[in-house]
């Protein structure tokens, strides 16, 4: 769609409500308004006028309708606010009634991409606009403020601009030192490369602690079939959401729940019992249970206090966050409670009743002080998207490969040219530089309308 072409969409959820906003953007915004509305004389800008609006001949709704002039508006560019009754018959022939006047439906994400592509934000900004909307959780929400409020991408510019200096510095060179390479003091340029991979080697390490906020921690309860894996979840999530049984192996397949607890969002996944077995189905259920393991951001070991103990199965990577939860404390004698714990001496753990949802809200609160732990989790910048995490990591490999070549006395263009990769990389997460299908693919995550 050129952007020169005048879109509207429904900005707020579709459904029968009190109100609703629809929503224009475009060069033909205000003329629509005022065929609509019938309104002889131009609307007068960040003001609300109550008025009537038409379909044809007949009287559709009055609705409250507030002009936005370009270049002072959220996308840039003339921006109409209608803001009716919550009918969708209303709804649907006031977009029906902007589309007979010209206006063409707009895509997911279409408003914020012309704003992207009118100057109005960077791309990083752009992109927290998804993360704001989707935000379940405070820290989500605190984080993509940061994101929209420009400060991680001051902090990238900044970054960006200090490189650029660095570049021309080099090719100032080139250009005056053809005769003898004369590079410029040498401990400087080094101590500036290395301030450079610090600081933006210190913004990639927060990307694990940023996905878990965005997306919610993995969290994978595992134990030995019979532990109460099923119940402890169903007592995490307050739901009788998984099947429980006194037959060892009832669970196969794996079952996922969510439940939020002191600011973060937690992705609870039941696993098959981890035991021998020749059964083809529970073999194929235990191995996605150690797939899981693989990737979780925190595992719950559960060990049934009343039974035979075994130990931590040998392929969970001892790298990994865990709590081991002592379950069954209702049934327990004081003696296996005492061994157990001796047993685990090692590990965060604590003592529960799934049946009975004894310290249930004990263990949700460790859950919320395993992930505050996360070294980086008091950053100030957080990198919470996947694309910026690549982008980075790729820019840190060329100023470490600059460092390399640097102090090995290489020519002055070949750091150069490291450095220029480099700053690709950066306006790739700024949008400096960036592709149509790189952005269709950004903004086709939005909703329509925003």
């Amino acid at each position: 769609m050129h952007p020169t072409t005048t879109i509207v969409a429904l900005s707020t959820p579709l459904g029968s409500g009190a109100l609703a906003i629809v929503r224009l953007t475009g060069p033909e915004a205000e003329d629509i308004a005022r065929k609509m509305a019938r309104l002889s004389g131009p609307l007068i800008a960040n003001k609300v006028s109550i008025t009537k609006v038409y379909c044809a001949e007949e009287l559709l709704d009055k609705v409250g309708l507030v002009f936005y002039k370009s270049p002072n508006s959220y996308t840039g560019e003339d921006v109409i606010e209608i803001t009716c009754h919550g009918s969708i018959y209303i709804i649907e022939r006031i977009i029906q009634e902007c589309q007979r006047y010209g206006a063409l439906p707009a895509r997911p994400g279409e408003f914020t991409k012309r704003a992207y592509l009118n100057g109005k934000m960077d791309l990083l900004e752009a992109e927290s606009v998804a993360d704001l909307i989707f935000a379940s959780t405070q820290n989500a929400h605190r984080i993509a403020m940061d994101h929209l409020g420009g400060y991680l991408g001051a902090e990238l510019r900044g970054i960006r601009n200090h490189l650029i200096e660095l570049i021309g510095t080099l090719e100032l060179e080139l250009d005056f030192n053809e005769q003898e390479p004369l590079y410029s003091p040498k401990i400087l340029m080094t101590r500036a490369l290395g301030s450079i991979h610090k600081k933006t080697r210190k913004m990639l390490e927060t990307y694990s602690y940023g996905k878990i906020i965005r997306l919610g921690a993995y969290v994978p309860i595992v134990g030995p079939p019979n532990s109460g894996k099923s119940s402890l979840l169903n007592a995490l999530i307050e739901e009788e959401r998984a099947i429980v049984t006194p037959y060892p192996g009832t669970t196969r397949d794996t079952i996922e729940e969510t439940f939020t607890r002191g600011g973060y969002h937690f992705r609870l996944v039941d696993t098959a019992g981890l035991r021998a077995t020749r059964n083809p189905i529970e073999k194929i259920g235990i191995e996605r249970t150690y797939a899981m393991v693989k990737k979780a951001d925190l595992i719950l070991f559960i060990v049934d206090i009343t039974a035979r103990q075994q130990g931590l199965a040998q392929k969970i990577p001892s790298e990994k966050r865990i709590i081991i939860v002592l379950n069954k404390v209702d049934i327990a004698s004081k003696r296996q409670i005492q061994r157990v714990e001796k047993k685990y001496s090692g590990y965060d753990k604590i003592l529960v009743s799934a049946k009975q949802h004894t310290k249930i809200h004990e263990l949700a609160d460790m859950m919320v002080s395993q992930i505050k732990s996360a070294p980086c989790s008091n950053n100030e910048h957080i990198i919470t998207q996947a694309r910026h995490a690549s982008a980075i990591k790729q820019f840190n490999r060329n100023i470490r490969r600059a460092l390399v070549l640097f102090k090995q006395g290489r020519p002055v263009d070949m750091v150069a040219f490291e450095l220029r990769a480099a700053l690709e990389h950066i306006d790739l997460i700024l949008g400096k530089t960036t592709n149509e299908d790189i952005l269709n693919n950004i903004f086709g995550r939005f909703c329509i309308g925003k």
